[in-house]
C-alpha cells in the first residue's frame, strides 16, 4: 500500500504541472508579443509629432498628444544610455521584457518538469529533482533583480533553503533505503 503522503505529494504534483502547462502558455504568447512589438516599434518613425511612418507608409495622429514628446516607463537600466527617440526607447523596452518572459519560461519549464518527475516518482528526493531546483532557483533570481535586489535576495535565499532541505530529505531517504 502506498504512503497517503507520497499520495497526496504525486497528486499536487499533477495538478500544479497542469497549472505551470497553462503558465507555459501564457508566456510564450507574451514573449511572442513582446518580440513583435518590439520589432514593429522599432519599425515607427515620427515626422513632425503628429504623424508616424510605419513601413513607408505615413499616418497622421489627431490625439492631442505629441508623439515626439511621449513617456516611457520601462526598465530603469535603459535611462543610463540617453536614448532619445521614443519609439527606440519602447522597442528596447519591448525586447527586453521578451528576454525576461524568455527566462520566465525556461524558469517554468524545468520546475514543470521536477513536478512531472515528483507526480512519476515513489519519492521527491531525487539528484534529478534537486538539480532542477537549483536551475529553477538561479534563473528565478535573476529573473527579480529586474525589479529589486532585495526581492531576488529574498527569492534566492527561499530556493537555497528548499534545496537544503531536499537535501536533507535525500540522505533521510537514502538512510531509510538502506535500513530496508
Amino acid at each position: 500500500m502506498e504512503n497517503s503522503k507520497i499520495a497526496n505529494i504525486k497528486k499536487v504534483s499533477g495538478i500544479t504541472a497542469k497549472v505551470l502547462n497553462v503558465i507555459k502558455v501564457v508566456l510564450i504568447v507574451g514573449l511572442v508579443m513582446c518580440i513583435v512589438g518590439g520589432i514593429s516599434v522599432m519599425c515607427i518613425r515620427s515626422k513632425d509629432g503628429n504623424s508616424i511612418e510605419i513601413f513607408g507608409k505615413t499616418v497622421t495622429v489627431h490625439s492631442g498628444v505629441e508623439l515626439g514628446n511621449m513617456q516611457i516607463e520601462g526598465f530603469g537600466f535603459l535611462e543610463a544610455f540617453d536614448i532619445e527617440d521614443p519609439f527606440v526607447k519602447a522597442g528596447l523596452n519591448c525586447f527586453c521584457a521578451a528576454v525576461l518572459c524568455a527566462l520566465a519560461l525556461v524558469a517554468v519549464i524545468i520546475i514543470r518538469s521536477a513536478f512531472t518527475e515528483i507526480e512519476k516518482s515513489d519519492t521527491p528526493f531525487k539528484a534529478e529533482i534537486m538539480q532542477k531546483i537549483k536551475i529553477a532557483g538561479i534563473l528565478v533570481t535573476i529573473i527579480t533583480l529586474a525589479d529589486s535586489v532585495g526581492t531576488a535576495a529574498i527569492v534566492g535565499l527561499t530556493f537555497w533553503c528548499v534545496y537544503c532541505i531536499f537535501d536533507y530529505g535525500m540522505e533521510l531517504q537514502k538512510s531509510a533505503d538502506e535500513t530496508l
